[in-house]
C-alpha cells in the first residue's frame, strides 16, 4: 500500500463524549493502526456503557479505490451476528404464544423428516444435528446462484442427522435458515418483513436490513477479502447472500446494532422470563437460544460473531457491567479472533498485545509446487494446497473452489489471512518436507497423502 494511502487509511472519524478521558480512544488507536496499516481491518467500532457511547469510530476505507472513509454510519454486512437476531424474532413469537420453542418443529413445518423428533429450541441452541451447508459438496452451486428459502430448505432436509436431537451441540448455519423458514410459515409474512416491522423499526435500526450486492445501499462499506498485491486486497464483488436469509444475511451499522442492548436490557420486545430463557445455557455448551454464553476476564458475557467474504462482526455485551462492545469490518481477515478478547482487554484494563503487522514476500509460482497436495492432520480431517493463478491456496470442505489465499512469509511459511493460521514447511534430512500447522499458538503436525 502506498505511504498517501496508508497515511489516510489511519486517518479516523470519531464521534465520543465530551467528557471522556483520552485513554481509551489513545488505546483503541494504537492497538487498530497497524492492522489498518496491514490492510487486515478496515471497519467501525463502538463502546457503550449503561446505555451511553464512550467511543464510537470509523477506520480505514469503506471504499479504498475512491478513498472514502469509514465513519459511524458505514453499513457492513454482518454474516452470523444474523443469528442472535433472528433468535429475537423467534423469541418473540414464542412470547406471543404462536410459537412454542418446546414443541418440535412438525407442528409448524409438514414435510420435514424427523421433524417429530427436532424442537424448535434444538434449532435454536445448535442441538439439533442438523448439519451445515457448508460441508455439502454442492456448496459452492448453491451459493453463487439466486434460491428461495424454500429452496434452500429443500437442499439440507434431506441430509441425515449428525446426531439424535438434542444429545450433542454441533454449530449449523441450516438451523437458522430453517428457524426463518418457520416464522414465514407461522406469519405469513417473508422473513425480511417480519424482523422489519418487529424488530427493526420498533428498535429504531433504520439502517438494518437483508444484505443485497445488487441492491443500492447507502454507506455501504465494500467488503475486501485479502490479496498478494500492491494493496494486500481484493473487492470481492457480487455475492450471493439467498442461502443465507436467518443466518448470515443482514447488514447493519455499530449504531444500530447498539440498539439491541434495549431488547437485552429492557422490556421494549421482549419480556424478563423470555429474555431470561434465550440467554441461558444449554447443556453447558457456551450457547443458549441463538446467542453466546460465557465469560471473560471473570465477567458474564452474552455474544456472537460473523465472518463472510468481505466482512468481519462481532457484539458482545457484560450484563454486570452494562458495557457493551461491538465491531464491524468489510475485511475478512483473522484478526478479528484477537480483537474478541483485546478490545474488551483494553476496556477492562486486562493485559493484550499491539499487534504487529506481518511482512510478506514474493515467491515465484515455480517454487510453490511443491507445496502442492493433500494433507492429513492427526484427527484425520484434511486440506488440499492447489496452486492457482500464481499463489498458493487452502482449499478446505465447503470453501469454495479458491479456497483461502495463502501469502507468503519466507520460502516456506505461509499466513493465511482470512483464518489467522500459518503452515511452516522445513525440508527434512531425507529431503521430504515436514508441516505444521498453526492456530491461535496450537500446534498440531501434518502428514502429506498424496
Amino acid at each position: 500500500m502506498t505511504s498517501k494511502r496508508i497515511l489516510l487509511g489511519i486517518l479516523t472519524i470519531v464521534i465520543c463524549n465530551v467528557g471522556l478521558s483520552q485513554s481509551l480512544e489513545q488505546k483503541v488507536d494504537e492497538y487498530i493502526n497497524p492492522l489498518v496499516e496491514a490492510s487486515d481491518f478496515y471497519g467501525s467500532v463502538v463502546f457503550a456503557k449503561n446505555g451511553k457511547i464512550e467511543l464510537v469510530k470509523g477506520y480505514g476505507f469503506a471504499d479504498l479505490e475512491h478513498d472514502v472513509l469509514n465513519t459511524p454510519k458505514s453499513v457492513y454486512h454482518m454474516g452470523s451476528v444474523n443469528k442472535p437476531i433472528t433468535a429475537i424474532g423467534v423469541m418473540l413469537l414464542h412470547q406471543k404464544g404462536t410459537i412454542d420453542i418446546n414443541k418440535t418443529i412438525d407442528k409448524y413445518l409438514t414435510d420435514y423428516p424427523r421433524g417429530n423428533e427436532i424442537k424448535v429450541k434444538d434449532l435454536l441452541a445448535q442441538t439439533s444435528g442438523i448439519p451445515s451447508y457448508n460441508s455439502f459438496p454442492d456448496y459452492t452451486e448453491y451459493s453463487t446462484r439466486e434460491n428461495t428459502l424454500q429452496e434452500v430448505v429443500d437442499w439440507f432436509k434431506t441430509k441425515e442427522l449428525l446426531f439424535d436431537p438434542g444429545t450433542k451441540y454441533e454449530y449449523s448455519n441450516c438451523n437458522f435458515v430453517l428457524l426463518a423458514h418457520i416464522i414465514e410459515q407461522v406469519t405469513g409474512e417473508s422473513y425480511e418483513k417480519y424482523m422489519q416491522d418487529n424488530v427493526f423499526e420498533p428498535l429504531g435500526m433504520g439502517n438494518t436490513g437483508i444484505f443485497e450486492y445488487d441492491e443500492i445501499i447507502k454507506n455501504r462499506a465494500i467488503g475486501y477479502n485479502p490479496a498478494n498485491n500492491k494493496y494486500s486486497l481484493k473487492p470481492i464483488g457480487s455475492y450471493n447472500n439467498s442461502i443465507k436469509i436467518g443466518s448470515g444475511a443482514i447488514h447493519s451499522t455499530v449504531l444500530d446494532m447498539l440498539k439491541l442492548e434495549d431488547v437485552l436490557y429492557t422490556d421494549k420486545i421482549l419480556n424478563k422470563d423470555t429474555r431470561k430463557l434465550m440467554l441461558t445455557e444449554v447443556a453447558e455448551n457456551d450457547y443458549g437460544l441463538g446467542w453466546g454464553i460465557w465469560q471473560r476476564f471473570g465477567k458474564n458475557k452474552y455474544d456472537h460473531d460473523g465472518a463472510s467474504p468481505g466482512a468481519v462482526a462481532y457484539f458482545s455485551t457484560y450484563p454486570d457491567d452494562k458495557v457493551t462492545i461491538i465491531f464491524l469490518g468489510n475485511v475478512n481477515s483473522g484478526v478479528f479472533n484477537a480483537m474478541k478478547k483485546d478490545l474488551a482487554a483494553i476496556y477492562f484494563g486486562e493485559e493484550y498485545n499491539i499487534p504487529t503487522p506481518k511482512k510478506y514476500v514474493e515467491i515465484d509460482e515455480s517454487k510453490l509446487a511443491k507445496f502442492e497436495g493433500r494433507y492429513e492432520f492427526e484427527s484425520g480431517s484434511f486440506f488440499d494446497l492447489k496452486v492457482i493463478e500464481g499463489n498458493l491456496r487452502f482449499l478446505w470442505r465447503g470453501r469454495g473452489e479458491l479456497g483461502y489465499l495463502l501469502s507468503p512469509l519466507d520460502d516456506y511459511s505461509f499466513y493465511m489471512r482470512v483464518r489467522g493460521d500459518q503452515i511452516n514447511f522445513k525440508v527434512g534430512d531425507n529431503g521430504e518436507l515436514k508441516a505444521t500447522y498453526i492456530e491461535r499458538s496450537r500446534e498440531s503436525k501434518l502428514k502429506k497423502v498424496k
